[in-house]
């Protein structure tokens, strides 16, 4: 039971954590106005700046995780992020704005290591893929949830539960100053929900069970390049979570509190779905075939996902609704599967090293990426619309994951026993 108690803790701190990162999704034009700052500079506030400090910060957590006591990382982790999410409530000039990111960027950077360290350890190997995909489903929603959340509180709730306690701050500020005060509680929290447990060390080798450095070498070179695939799929959460209200504000020209309440419920929905999906599908391949037998439901999961996208531009506002909701539950079932891969691909002792080492790829390439090749694909010369850019970005991402997971797939079977 208290094993469960964490694992729900973890998701909250997944949830909020994204939350706190995606907000700003759903206020571009308050902050833009108010800071007086271009789509450019947005897109590197949100994703580009994010993804480097992320990824800078990332693996030496993870090194640390796997030799330290977790349960300060987490604490730490919480704290700094949403002291980082205070700061840009408070920012008045775009520097100060970064540097609030580059806080929240670093606690981030900690809590999928430390989290994923922990679920491997409270629970078997067998009932993993469904833990991992609870909590992957933190990480999915956060992004629903902060557009929900800023909607909710953008409108009447605002001004009744947060204006009478900061009547000098606008209110897109006002949002930021009550994610870190749900951080602090966290943090508290943390304190008398989360214990260390023992660490388990399951026996693995190269999966031809080899023990030569030939062998050790193309295992970790199998292991890179579905580390790559995985992190390009995070390019689709990435683009969707940055651009889709921006997408349907625009094409749709509906209010931002309206968006905040359709969309935010379309993407948790997609991505509970997805991650759900994912984790279960994961425990069965994992009891039946054996770590093999990921690469092909995933990469024809990738193609679905591209024959989806392929109408964006002619969808009305029902059909885009639906196909951002089935690209984040196809990119989620994706990402659970390929994460779950990856930890089975590498050693128990260097859980927190391999989890780190994959968040760092999936921030650097999808958070680097995804937020930026939208409005790339603006202004470029063809003029497309906003929904065919981002629909563009999505197919794009997936069709090039697909063939990194090929890639792996062959490298994997030249590792088989003949």
């Amino acid at each position: 039971m208290r094993n469960i108690l964490v694992l729900f803790f973890l998701f909250a701190c997944a949830l909020l954590s994204y939350t706190d990162r995606e907000i700003l999704s759903l206020l571009v034009d308050f902050i833009k106005l108010d800071l007086n700052i271009s789509n450019y500079q947005f897109a590197l506030l949100i994703g580009t700046f994010f993804g480097v400090i992320y990824a800078v910060m990332g693996l030496p957590v993870g090194w640390l995780v796997d030799r330290l006591p977790r349960k300060p990382f987490l604490i730490g982790a919480i704290g700094l992020w949403s002291a980082g999410t205070m700061v840009c409530g408070l920012a008045m000039q775009f520097p100060l704005m970064l540097m609030g990111r580059m806080l929240v960027a670093a606690g981030e950077a900690a809590l999928a290591p430390v989290a994923l360290s922990l679920i491997g350890d409270i629970f078997p190997r067998h009932q993993q893929g469904r833990a991992l995909g609870f909590y992957f489903s933190g990480i999915v929603a956060g992004g629903g949830v902060s557009i929900i959340v800023g909607g909710w509180l953008l409108g009447p709730a605002g001004l009744y539960l947060l204006a009478p306690l900061m009547p000098h701050l606008a209110p897109w500020r006002r949002i930021f100053m009550f994610l870190a005060m749900v951080g602090t509680f966290m943090c508290i929290l943390a304190l008398f929900v989360v214990h260390e447990p023992r660490r388990v060390h399951y026996v693995s080798g190269s999966p031809d069970g080899s023990p030569d450095a030939s062998g050790r070498r193309q295992s970790r070179m199998v292991l890179l390049v579905t580390c790559l695939a995985v992190s390009t799929v995070s390019v689709i959460d990435n683009a969707v979570g940055a651009w889709a209200p921006y997408v349907m504000l625009h094409a749709f020209s509906v209010s931002a509190a309206h968006i905040g309440k359709i969309l935010g419920g379309s993407l948790i929905v997609g991505g509970l779905t997805g991650v759900t999906i994912g984790g279960i599908l994961s425990d069965r391949l994992m009891k039946g075939r054996g770590q093999d037998a990921f690469y092909a439901p995933i990469i024809m999961l990738l193609l679905v996902l591209v024959v989806l996208c392929l109408g964006g531009a002619a969808y009305n506002y029902m059909l885009a609704l639906c196909m951002i909701m089935g690209i984040v539950a196809l990119a989620g079932m994706c990402s659970t599967l390929g994460l779950n891969l990856i930890l089975h691909l590498g050693t128990s002792r260097r859980r927190g090293f391999v989890a780190s080492f994959s968040f760092f790829l999936n921030v650097l390439v999808g958070a680097g990426l995804g937020p930026l090749l939208v409005p790339l694909a603006l202004d470029m010369p063809l003029q497309i619309t906003p929904i065919t850019a981002l629909s563009s970005v999505a197919a794009g991402a997936a069709l090039v994951a697909s063939g990194l997971f090929i890639a792996a797939r062959c490298l994997s079977r030249n590792l088989s026993p003949a």
